[in-house]
């Protein structure tokens, strides 16, 4: 790689750098290009990304002013001289109603599916950093009528093979006597290729259209649903597949969550923990307990950790700080901060749908580059004219919008400051 420095050295100073200058130097030689984007170096740059800590958040909302999806990438580490939030193109566009579902976000890695407003068997991995997109292969055995069927997935990392794992969950749409799925599969990004799951599958349901992800300890979480006996009765719990071995377990829930209406709980991930969100209705919500299992594993250990209280202001959690504020929209799907020891919510003033605001932790990494296609910049020609009237007026307009993104960037700085997500 270098005539002056041994190749070793070069890789250990390559791996400590971030993506965007690694693809810059990819041209400067083939030798370097070669081992940048090589399945070896791409692990042990992840390595690193593993073992410290997130240097930033990504957020998605549906922009009510521009009417289209946005996603934003906020930076704690940025140089004074450099943006602290950069814009991203979905890539999504022009392909999705409104706007896609995030299934999830691992090693810089997001997940993509476009189930929320019709579904075509679309799903996508995305690394926005490096602008990589990788569409996953229809699954061989994929219902015929997507229409007749509901889907819910899961998205993470299995470190035993250093592979990222996309579950599919089939359910019959509607049916809500036989909870049993008709179909599970599971597709690995270093085959390419889903296999149909063919172990044991527990017969539970999951709320359609409302259901969320939590990756805790190697394993992916929902809240889920049974039927105990005659009638319509259920009892809430946690529908665990463990990525690692491919294998589904259960969890039980506080038992004030056990006979709680299925659609006013969500799985959620709070500071490394399992957690899990406890609406008082799931539409129209104004309020929200948020319980934590401190030791993961141990039913036991299931704690009430906060709650949030809006009055008659509707609301959704999307995270909690180290310090215990918490991030969630509000009316008219403003994003705002919430203090649960004074009860106090401060708005950034950020116009969006309420359901399309999604908030999680961020870390730059390599993965994809191997894999998938490169993305078309983000194309804003179109909001641009060549007359000095028309330059002014967008000028105009684009100012409130790098204003909001100063003060989102100051907001979020100081949400994360005391502790991750």
């Amino acid at each position: 790689m270098s005539d002056y420095y041994p190749e070793e050295l070069i890789v250990q100073i390559f791996s400590r750098l971030p993506p965007k200058s690694l693809l810059r130097f990819r041209c400067i030689s083939k030798s370097w290009n070669s081992q940048i984007s090589s399945p070896e170096f791409i692990w042990l740059h992840t390595l690193r990304v593993l073992l410290k800590p997130s240097t930033g958040t990504i957020m998605r909302y549906f922009s009510t002013i521009e009417r289209k999806e946005k996603y934003l990438i906020v930076r704690r580490d940025a140089s004074a001289d450099v943006d602290p939030v950069i814009t991203l193109g979905s890539p999504f566009s022009g392909r999705v109603r409104y706007y896609c579902r995030i299934v999830g976000v691992c090693n810089g890695v997001v997940c993509l599916s476009n189930d929320l407003f019709g579904y075509d068997n679309l799903l996508v991995l995305w690394n926005p950093r490096i602008s990589r997109c990788l569409t996953l292969s229809t699954p061989a055995r994929c219902c015929d009528n997507v229409w007749t069927y509901k889907f819910v997935f899961g998205f993470g990392f299995a470190i035993k093979t250093r592979d990222y794992k996309v579950v599919k969950i089939a359910y019959t749409h509607g049916d809500y006597q036989d909870l049993t799925p008709l179909k599970v599969e599971v597709y690995a990004l270093s085959s390419g290729i889903w296999k149909e799951f063919d172990g044991f599958i527990p017969d539970t349901g999951v709320i359609e259209y409302f259901w969320t992800q939590a990756v805790v300890c190697g394993k992916v979480h929902w809240t889920a649903y049974k039927r105990t006996g005659e009638g319509i009765r259920v009892e809430n719990l946690i529908m665990v597949f463990d990525l690692n071995d491919e294998i589904f377990q259960e969890l039980s829930l506080p038992e004030v969550l056990v006979n709680e209406i299925p659609m006013n709980l969500n799985a959620a991930e709070c500071r490394e923990s399992l957690a899990v969100y406890q609406y008082d209705t799931r539409i129209w919500s104004s309020s929200c307990s948020i319980w934590v299992m401190k030791k993961y594993g141990d039913t036991e250990s299931w704690s009430k950790e906060y709650n949030v209280a809006l009055g008659h202001e509707h609301l959704m959690v999307l995270g909690i700080s180290g310090n215990s504020e918490i991030l969630l929209t509000e009316s008219m799907g403003m994003l705002a901060l919430y203090n649960p020891e004074t009860q106090k919510k401060e708005s950034f003033g950020i116009p969006g749908t309420e359901y399309s605001f999604y908030f999680d932790t961020y870390q730059e990494s390599l993965v994809l580059l191997d894999k998938g296609v490169v993305l078309p910049p983000l194309d804003l020609s179109s909001e641009k004219t060549t007359d000095d009237d028309e330059d002014e007026e967008n000028d105009a307009e684009n100012a409130p919008q790098s204003w909001m993104h100063y003060l989102m960037h100051q907001y979020l700085t100081a949400f994360l400051g005391a502790g991750n997500i």
